[in-house]
């Protein structure tokens, strides 16, 4: 998995940059020393939260100086190295299903798999769109919403990456029986796929916090 991962880190680089999300909303709380310290420590205190903190740290750390002390942009951070990986795992599933090696059974579950993780691509797209939405807001670049309007975006952005961790949870679980193949099948549809589960629920972790601690 750390390959896999390693090859979703240099994609952030071009979409953070045009993508400092914000939300209506306050972070979750984090020390003072931490929030006007370093911005590797507010990427760290955060991600402890979520998880799988050491995941969570190995692919938003990188991109600390960008994130800064903003829980938004760490928002966007995470949902976009999710969308990444969504990406790099469908492509990695779509080379299974094409590769005529599967049996029936696995061929199927293949690409069925390849079906839900590009549902999942949608889904963390839009997930993206709306805090990019929400960045040109904050930045004075958009009208501000209404706090109902704001609170339905956060919403709907959390219920897209739920969606999108279970389409990569189903696509796994898919691989049983006669298309598990001995196993051997299922550890390799695991070794493409449970990285994407694992950034999906950090994200969701990460957004659902910001959410929790909207403003009254």
């Amino acid at each position: 998995m750390a390959g896999s991962l390693r090859s979703v880190l240099p994609l952030l680089s071009v979409v953070l940059l045009s993508c400092w999300c914000g939300i209506a909303g306050a972070a979750r709380p984090v020390p003072p020393d931490i929030r006007g310290g370093g911005n590797a420590s507010f990427v760290t205190a955060w991600c402890a939260g979520t998880e799988y903190p050491a995941l969570c740290n190995e692919t938003l750390s990188p991109y600390a100086a960008a994130v800064g002390d903003s829980p938004t942009r760490l928002a966007c951070a995470a949902l976009n190295v999710t969308l990444a990986g969504a990406r790099n795992a469908t492509k990695a599933m779509k080379g299974m299903a094409a590769g005529g090696q599967l049996a029936p059974a696995a061929a199927e579950a293949a690409r069925d798999c390849v079906s839900m993780l590009g549902d999942a691509v949608g889904l963390l797209g839009k997930s993206v769109e709306a805090m990019a939405e929400a960045a040109a807001e904050e930045e004075g670049q958009a009208p501000q919403p209404s706090r109902r309007m704001a609170q339905f975006r956060v919403h709907s952005v959390l219920t897209w990456a739920s969606a999108a961790l279970t389409d990569g949870d189903v696509c796994m679980d898919g691989f049983k029986g006669q298309a598990a193949g001995h196993g051997g099948v299922r550890k390799v549809v695991r070794r493409h796929v449970l990285g994407l589960v694992h950034l999906s629920a950090n994200a969701l972790c990460i957004v659902n916090a910001m959410a929790n601690q909207a403003p009254p």
